[in-house]
C-alpha cells in the first residue's frame, strides 16, 4: 500500500495580504488606532475627573455653610467634636520606673500610660484616687519577669492587667482602655 502525501495548499488570503498590503493587517491596525484612542479618551476623563474632585470639597463647604449655620454640623465640625470628646477622656500619668527581673539580673523598666476614661467627669475620680492608682501599677509592674512584658502578647496581657487593676479602683466609672506611650527596657 502506498501512502500519498498531500501538500497544504497555498492559502490564498496569506499570498494576497504579502502582496496587497490590504487585508487583515489593515484591520489590526484600524483595531489598535481605536483602542489607542479610547485609551487617552479614559485617560482624559480621569485626569479630568481627579482635578474636578480636589475642588468638590471647597464647593461643598460653601453650600454646607448655610446648614450649619441652622444648626446641622457639618462633616468637619463633627470629626472635631469626635476628637475633642476624645481628647478629654484621656488622663495621663506620670511616668513610671520600676525594676523587672530578666536574665538573672534586675533591669529598669520606664512606662508611660495614658488612661482612657468612658466619660470626661472620670477623669477626678481617677485624679482624686492617683496615689492608689500609681501604688497598683507599681505593685504590678514590680511583679512582672522581663520575659513576660517584652513581646506583643505580654504587653496586651499587662495592658489588661493594669485596665483590671486600674477599674477596681473605680467607683463612678470605668476606663475603657489602657494606651502605652512610652515603654523602654533598660
Amino acid at each position: 500500500m502506498s501512502k500519498e502525501k498531500k501538500e497544504p495548499e497555498a492559502k490564498p488570503d496569506a499570498a494576497e495580504g504579502a502582496k496587497g498590503g490590504g487585508g487583515k493587517g489593515g484591520i489590526v491596525m484600524i483595531v489598535a488606532a481605536a483602542l489607542v484612542s479610547l485609551g487617552l479618551g479614559a485617560g482624559g476623563a480621569f485626569f479630568f475627573a481627579g482635578s474636578q474632585a480636589k475642588h468638590a470639597p471647597a464647593a461643598a463647604e460653601e453650600h454646607a455653610a448655610p446648614e450649619g449655620e441652622h444648626g446641622a454640623a457639618t462633616e468637619g465640625e463633627h470629626q472635631k467634636k469626635e476628637s475633642d470628646d476624645y481628647k478629654e477622656r484621656l488622663y495621663a500619668l506620670e511616668p513610671l520606673v520600676v525594676n523587672v527581673t530578666g536574665d538573672g539580673y534586675n533591669r529598669f523598666l520606664k512606662l508611660r500610660v495614658e488612661l482612657e476614661a468612658s466619660k470626661p467627669e472620670l477623669k477626678t475620680e481617677i485624679e482624686a484616687r492617683l496615689p492608689q492608682v500609681r501604688d497598683a501599677l507599681i505593685v504590678l509592674l514590680s511583679s512582672k519577669q522581663l520575659s513576660d512584658i517584652t513581646d506583643f502578647e505580654g504587653k496586651a496581657l499587662l495592658k489588661e492587667d493594669i485596665l483590671e487593676r486600674v477599674n477596681d479602683l473605680l467607683e463612678t466609672g470605668e476606663v475603657k482602655s489602657v494606651l502605652f506611650t512610652e515603654f523602654v527596657v533598660q
